[in-house]
């Protein structure tokens, strides 16, 4: 109040107007901050899908803990594409991508078991058996300040689960912290020591494709994990599988970067002379090959890189880079506050004299934003290739790992002032070449990734009638209706007789569903409406929920209005008065009075009723006060 006072040292009118926005800012602060979630860490649920069906809008889970009613949800499949598994340079050419990328947006409208029904139709198929299909639930928020790093849940193959971030607010996304997703998409190749060599008797192998537990010298390192599933007998050598990264084949060449929408490098070849060259010259391992969107309807994980061939057990390092994750935003507003969003892949393991592994492609981010404000990157790069160090050995001379590509990054709107990187991975290294070697073989760089603007993100418009159909009483339809600043709610049920009550509910600031109006079930009466007299200002989330006449408990789908409030004056009477004051008004629920003194003072504060307050006042000596309700201030006088 200290200021407020030096404020008044003003003469005229512009006392008056310094005062109010001072108030008005303080108030405002209460109120954003009452409507903010702190997040940090994991914030999706993951769930596994194990059959889909379309005709219901209806997709069955392994495990339904914690997924909400009405909440936003993201299906996806992450693998099922067809390669081709020939032993020759054709290897990992895909033939069909299927299903796998297709993805939605949908909304949970009800949960039987391990069903989970969605208002809508589905728009796209998807393979359950072989397509790893995972269903992500949003983290859903009015507007959330990130003060710890947000992480995805690493996609986990066995699981079928994870590598995606989605964030949903209605109004600001604030960047403390990062959200990163860096390196949680495809798997790299792992180090294995191969425990074997070659020689001039049994020189090292040319195929593209071994079993790493061959017992032979012809195998090769691991390849990266793509969006097609290879067998075991599959997993090894120079080939790229998809947009896996291949790994280096015997002897000690390093491995291939992972691919998203464009190819990754190649890994960096041995140049060794002696026995150490081995003949083995086109032996490294081939890069991730490129995908296509289909337009930008499917979505993917960045590419596994493949690993370094290693028999010197010297290192444990040579293992491929993971890809990025996939991150959805979905926000009014986001101020990046100097912080990043990333779905970078990761870097390759390095190598003693042995092979390196490649990086990782970068993964895939799709912003639907409506403002932008503060600095911000945003950011899917490949992973660089690993570091090869040869140690200086005679004859030796192993080329670093490729580089992984850059991801892909998609705007619903025209591409913001904001910092934007899709590059490709840097070829690895080659340091410490031993004497004696033949010309170096590098490693090569990813290729770069690629932006878009004026993205159309994939959700379906089309109710589903087999929704409507589960909820016992038969839900009709359920509006919400603005009318002179009130909301008219009215909804029809098929079979009221199974109904017991109605509840309307509208979610607060903290993102908590309250009742703001009840109705008892009548067996004969089918339309029901009531009016909430008192919204706040701005959105309005409305739902309806049905006690059934068992106690069972079902919800409508989520109905929102928009309340754009002229500012509300007030009366006060008498004006002027000596100890007590009445206050009339139809105020917004919930509203406080303030008087002040004429330099700023706080004198009384008291909550308001909606209409009519009669207000006792303390002992004022005769002057000119000041009365403030929500936006507006009034003069009072007391005698």
């Amino acid at each position: 109040m200290e200021q407020l006072y030096l404020f008044y040292k003003l003469k005229g009118a512009a006392y008056k107007k310094i005062i109010v926005a001072c108030i008005s800012i303080f108030f405002f602060a209460l109120t954003v901050f009452s409507q903010t979630t702190n997040i940090g860490g994991v914030v999706n649920t993951y769930h596994k899908v194990v059959e889909i069906i379309p005709a219901k809008a209806c997709v069955r889970v392994a495990d339904i803990t914690g997924l909400n009613l009405n909440s936003r949800v993201m299906l996806v499949q992450m693998k099922g594409a067809t390669i081709s598994t020939n032993n020759n340079s054709t290897f990992g050419d895909i033939s069909s991508q299927n299903e796998a990328g297709n993805y939605e947006i949908g909304t949970v409208c009800y949960i039987i078991g391990d069903s989970v029904f969605l208002f809508h139709d589905l728009l796209n198929t998807y393979n359950t058996v072989t397509g790893k299909v995972q269903l992500v639930q949003f983290g859903e928020y009015y507007s959330a300040d990130v003060i710890d790093t947000v992480k995805a849940a690493s996609w986990d193959s066995a699981a079928g689960t994870g590598g995606v971030i989605a964030i949903f607010c209605d109004q600001d996304l604030t960047l403390n912290k990062p959200i990163y997703a860096d390196s949680s998409g495809y798997k790299g190749g792992l180090y294995y020591n191969n425990n074997a060599t070659c020689n001039f008797v049994q020189t090292a192998g040319t195929g593209f494709v071994y079993d790493i537990t061959s017992t032979d010298n012809l195998n090769g390192a691991y390849k990266g994990e793509s969006v097609a599933t290879i067998g075991a007998t599959l997993n090894s050598a120079k080939g790229a599988p998809a947009n896996g990264g291949g790994g280096g084949n015997n002897h000690n060449n390093s491995g291939g970067g992972g691919a998203n929408l464009n190819v990754g490098g190649i890994g960096g070849g041995n140049s060794s002379s002696g026995p150490f060259g081995c003949n083995t010259s086109g032996n490294q391992g081939r890069g991730g090959k490129a995908l296509s969107s289909s337009g930008g309807t499917k979505i993917f994980l960045g590419g596994g890189a493949g690993a370094g061939h290693a028999n010197n057990g010297a290192s444990t390092l040579n293992y491929g880079g993971n890809g990025g994750g996939i991150i959805f935003i979905w926000a009014n507003n986001i101020n990046g506050n100097g912080d990043l969003i990333s779905a970078n892949g990761g870097g390759g393991g390095a190598s003693t004299a042995d092979g390196a592994g490649g990086g990782g492609a970068g993964g895939t981010v799709i912003m639907h934003v409506t403002n932008y404000t503060g600095s911000l990157t945003i950011r899917s790069n490949g992973g660089n290739g690993g570091l090869s160090d040869n140690g200086g050995l005679a004859n030796r001379c192993f080329g670093g790992g490729g580089g992984g590509s850059g991801g892909a990054i998609y705007f619903t709107g025209a591409i913001p002032l904001v910092t934007i990187t899709v590059n490709g991975g840097a070829g690895g290294a080659e340091i410490n070449r031993g004497t004696g070697c033949n010309t170096a073989v590098a490693g090569a760089a990813g290729s770069n990734g690629q932006t878009f603007s004026s993205y159309t993100f994939a959700r379906s418009t089309d109710p589903s009638g087999y929704c409507e159909l589960l909820l016992p009483s038969k839900l009709l339809y359920f509006r919400a209706l603005l009318l002179d600043n009130k909301v008219r709610l009215n909804w029809e049920v098929l079979n009221p007789e199974l109904a017991k009550y109605f509840t309307v509910e509208r979610k607060n600031t903290n993102d908590q569903w309250m009742a703001v109006a009840g109705v008892n079930a009548n067996d004969l009466q089918q339309q029901y409406a009531v009016i909430d007299n008192n919204p706040a200002a701005g959105y309005n989330q409305y739902r309806l929920r049905i006690t059934e006449k068992n106690n069972s408990i079902v919800y409508s789908a989520i109905q929102q209005v928009y309340v754009d409030f002229a500012i509300k004056a007030f009366t006060v009477y008498p004006n002027p008065a000596v100890d007590k004051i009445s206050i009339q008004g139809n105020f917004r629920k919930p509203s406080m009075l303030f008087l002040f003194d004429i330099s700023g003072k706080l004198l009384l504060q008291k909550r308001l009723a909606n209409i009519f307050t009669e207000v006792n006042l303390p002992f004022l000596s005769p002057g000119i006060y000041l009365l403030k309700v929500n936006e507006t201030i009034q003069k009072l006088i007391i005698h």
